[in-house]
């Protein structure tokens, strides 16, 4: 082996060990940013307290696309209601317990919007229904 190669040989085993420490150095960097987003959103105790979990599924030029049981205002919140709190199926829609319900549910969004928009990098927030929540507790969607 002559004198160049050992050198080519050493310098890329460096280079190599050099790239090796600097990707597991950086490590949250390298994650995607979706990913960051949700552990911020799972680390906020207002949250973590109710029994649904925001996730975000799409962050794009700034806008953080989360997951929402109602989604829009085409899907109606009371079988998500129902089915988080048994005791609310039995009630009419002006039950004080189906109100504060569907006002503590607008509360929780808002913080979610807040948490987001509070990170430099977001600029606004869009909702998604989140179908899969539905299929998964076995609750029919409204065709």
């Amino acid at each position: 082996m002559d004198r160049l190669t050992l050198s080519a040989i050493i310098a890329s085993a460096a280079f190599l060990v050099f790239l090796i420490v600097t990707l597991t150095w950086h490590n949250d960097e390298l994650r995607p940013r979706v990913w960051q987003l949700n552990e911020i959103l799972e680390q906020d105790p207002i949250l973590a307290d109710y029994p649904y979990d925001f996730k975000v599924l799409l962050f794009l030029n700034g806008v953080a696309t989360l997951t929402s049981p109602q989604g829009s205002s085409d899907v109606p919140l009371r079988p998500f209601l129902n089915r988080i709190d048994p005791s609310l199926a039995d009630k009419p829609a002006d039950a004080p317990e189906v109100v504060e319900a569907e006002r503590r549910f607008r509360a929780i969004e808002m913080q979610a919007i807040k948490v987001m928009i509070s990170l430099p990098d977001v600029d606004s927030v869009v909702w998604a229904l989140d179908r899969a929540w539905y299929h998964k507790n076995r609750v029919p969607l409204p065709k």
